[in-house]
């Protein structure tokens, strides 16, 4: 009976460093997408608007490689940005909808991924000065 106690002990010896070592982690955190209007962030929910997409990741494995999607296409516009100092990378390019419809953003790290799906609903907005009237004179 002693030596059966003595032996659970050994294995539980081992067994306890290989549950408290640290993994490897890195972990997208989130998605935003947003266009830029009158100063202030706005919905990029229209044909054409001037996007900005960001991926945000977290975790001891951080630097891993990354990727950033729409409909399954690698935002090519994609900059990698480290912050070794907080174990945090992010991706964040430039993306113009194309057309109305349904979009669909993926980020990847390692293991970890998050989806954000965006409806474009609106027609391309007119270009500034414009104030939505036509030019020219009556």
């Amino acid at each position: 009976m002693r030596i059966a106690g003595l032996t659970a002990l050994a294995a539980g010896a081992l067994i306890l460093p290989a549950t408290l070592a640290p993994t490897a982690s890195a972990e997208v955190e989130d998605i935003t997408i947003y266009a830029w209007g009158s100063e202030m962030p706005v919905a990029c929910d229209y044909v054409g608007a001037n996007c900005t997409v960001m991926a945000r990741m977290f975790g001891a494995d951080y630097a891993l490689p990354a990727t950033l999607t729409i409909n399954g296409r690698e935002l090519d516009s994609a900059e990698r940005l480290d912050y070794p100092d907080r174990q945090r990378s992010a991706l964040r390019g430039t993306w113009r909808p194309p057309a109305k419809g349904t979009y669909t953003i993926v980020a990847t790290q390692g293991s970890s991924t998050k989806t954000l799906v965006l409806e474009v609903t609106g027609d391309a907005q007119l270009g500034s000065g414009s104030a939505g009237f036509p030019s020219g004179s009556s």
